[in-house]
């Protein structure tokens, strides 16, 4: 049994700039239209590391928005859009957050959000009938991961020594694979950061008031990410690496959020909790970017944008009710949410 209270598509800018506050809007909102053009499941690289993302149009026959779908929503999103859904296929994106972003309208979720491809329920039922009544005729296309332009590419695997010799500036920004053995965590520096829930940027704090560099905000509520400093090490050599929020959570099976919440009262930056700690000794394989101070000083601090622990390591306790937690769209800390690019009417 399911209950609605749905939003005209094109009502959702007007709607969305209404909501205060802006920050961290606290009013969930039902949407229905037609799925146009879906392209499948495809990582894009962004200043954030490699992301999954879900492209497609949802229309209503009257106004259309673009949605792109980020990172473990992508993935969800992707798997229940099945070829052989009835045509044409009705989406349900329900309890969701909107807020207003460069005259766009940002999709947020929320812990009950979830997404609907032709729910057997009366209301797609009476959409469907209400299309063919209008004339509505469906643009379904599925656009397959390979024929995208930026389609995904095969990243080499390397050595640590072969990794340090990527000294030529055609390497800047590139990503390479290696095959570690993490030796040690260094605890002579902060293990997680505040950032910004709109733009990541890390936040600067005055007196316990936290103001974005980038967005020139005051951030009531913070996003925290992780940022752990690893020895590295492999039978070529030894490498420093900075491992990203994306790498400590695939490692330790949480976000940091949920980290900082579960240590409770006392939690520093400098404290590093031993679950952490724990990922010495264990083999992974790190997806590194290569940086320009890399390239163009030398520099043998490398960042992991990723980290994948290896067949031999023991999944956490966390990582093991992942396939669980993926049914929904919960993104557990993740940068995850459906963003509506641009209005336009539907033509």
């Amino acid at each position: 049994m399911h209950k609605f209270e749905f939003v005209d598509l094109g009502d959702l800018f007007n709607l969305a700039s209404t909501y205060v506050p802006k920050v961290n809007p606290e009013y969930a909102t039902d949407i229905i239209g037609v799925v146009e053009r879906f392209e499948r499941l495809r990582p894009v690289d962004t200043k954030f590391g490699e992301k999954n993302i879900v492209k497609f149009k949802i229309c209503d026959a009257r106004n259309s928005h673009y949605v792109t779908a980020w990172s473990r929503m992508a993935e969800t999103t992707d798997r229940l859009y099945q070829d052989d859904l009835q045509k044409p296929v009705i989406v349900i994106l329900a309890s969701v957050k909107l807020q207003t972003f460069n005259k766009s309208v940002q999709i947020s979720i929320l812990p009950s959000t979830k997404v609907y491809f032709n729910l057997e329920d009366n209301v797609v039922n009476e959409f469907r009938k209400r299309l063919n009544r209008e004339g509505y005729v469906s643009n379904d296309t599925v656009v397959p991961t390979n024929s995208v332009s930026d389609s995904v590419h095969v990243i080499e695997t390397v050595t640590l020594k072969e990794l340090v010799e990527k000294t030529s500036t055609k390497y800047s920004k590139m990503h390479f694979m290696c095959s570690v053995k993490i030796k040690k965590v260094q605890t002579n520096d902060t293990w997680w950061y505040d950032c910004c829930p709109k733009c990541h940027e890390e936040l600067n704090e005055f007196v316990g008031i936290f103001k974005c560099p980038n967005c020139k905000l005051t951030i009531p509520v913070t996003e925290k990410r992780y940022r752990i400093m690893i020895i590295a090490e492999d039978s070529t050599g030894v490498a420093n690496v900075n491992l990203s929020d994306r790498a400590v959570k695939r490692l330790v099976g949480k976000s940091a959020t949920n980290m900082v919440d579960e240590l409770g009262e006392g939690v520093t930056k400098s404290s590093i909790p031993q679950l952490i700690m724990d990922v010495a000794e264990k083999d992974v394989t790190l997806n590194i970017a290569i940086s320009d101070d890399n390239v163009l000083i030398n520099s043998t601090l490398y960042n992991a944008t990723d980290a994948y622990p290896s067949k031999n390591t023991k999944p956490s306790s966390s990582e093991s009710v992942q396939k669980i937690e993926d049914n929904t769209l919960s993104s557990c800390g993740d940068v995850s949410y459906f963003f509506f690019e641009n209005f336009t009417p539907y033509l």
